[in-house]
């Protein structure tokens, strides 16, 4: 099933909860795609004759492909091509979940709280990521990148809360009821033009200190950190000592 519509069907929040939904950002949040987009992108530059090493890419990193690419020394002309092949490459990997990602979402959902996939990447790569992972009903509403402005543009962010307050049109639509949790800080940036609580998840491109200097309202390790802080999810990964609330 295609989770790209909006979905019914969630009894109300738990009262003990502050959230009336969590919106979710993909790669390096949910997804564990750092190693297998990087190793991706090396091949393929290497094949234009760009070598690229670990910290020139965590230096660059953006959600934005083509301007990572630019920012690596790939010409203009080259990108489509370049971007063709890299996807080409992913379709063969086998996508998994970050630790604790999946009891969270099943803790969240059994609380009863409506969840969103708002993510930068295009529907063709990852739809069957979801699907692979048995999360292609998960979401009540899933926004992809096709036809999206580049972040810090808060309208991914904005379709994606207008489609779950479709799904329950009585309740009250204060946007501050809504978490976002994502890794990096322009979509720290998102989140605040939107009105949400934004989430920073610290990952390999951008560290605590990064993402609360960007608008993180909290941060923390992981989403299964987070989530933890309100309800019981086993096996989460453990609090580092760099995490910390504003």
């Amino acid at each position: 099933m295609d989770p790209s519509a909006s979905r019914g069907g969630h009894s109300a929040p738990s009262a003990d909860l502050p959230w009336r939904a969590v919106l979710l950002d993909w790669d390096n949040t949910l997804h564990d795609s750092a190693t297998t987009h990087f190793a991706a992108l090396r091949r393929v530059l290497a094949e234009e004759g760009i070598p690229v090493v670990r910290s020139a890419y965590r230096l660059a990193y953006t959600t934005d492909y083509r301007t990572l690419y630019r920012r690596l020394g790939l010409p203009e002309e080259r990108i489509d091509a370049a971007s063709r092949r890299w996807r080409a490459l992913l379709a063969d990997e086998r996508p998994r979940l970050l630790r604790g990602v999946g009891s969270a979402l099943e803790a969240l959902a059994r609380a009863g709280v409506p969840l969103a996939l708002v993510t930068s990447g295009p529907r063709e790569t990852v739809l069957p990521q979801l699907t692979a992972l048995g999360l292609a009903d998960r979401f009540a509403a899933v926004v992809y990148g096709e036809g999206q402005p580049a972040r810090p543009d808060p309208a991914p962010l904005r379709e994606a809360l207008a489609r779950l307050r479709s799904l329950e049109p009585t309740r009250p639509a204060a946007p501050g009821t809504f978490a976002y949790c994502s890794d990096t800080t322009d979509d720290m940036r998102m989140g605040r033009a939107a009105g949400v609580h934004a989430v920073g998840i610290a990952s390999f491109a951008h560290d605590h200190v990064a993402l609360r200097d960007a608008g993180a309202d909290e941060t923390a390790p992981s989403v299964a950190d987070w989530v933890g802080r309100w309800l019981e999810v086993p096996n989460r990964t453990a609090r580092s000592a760099g995490e910390e609330r504003r």
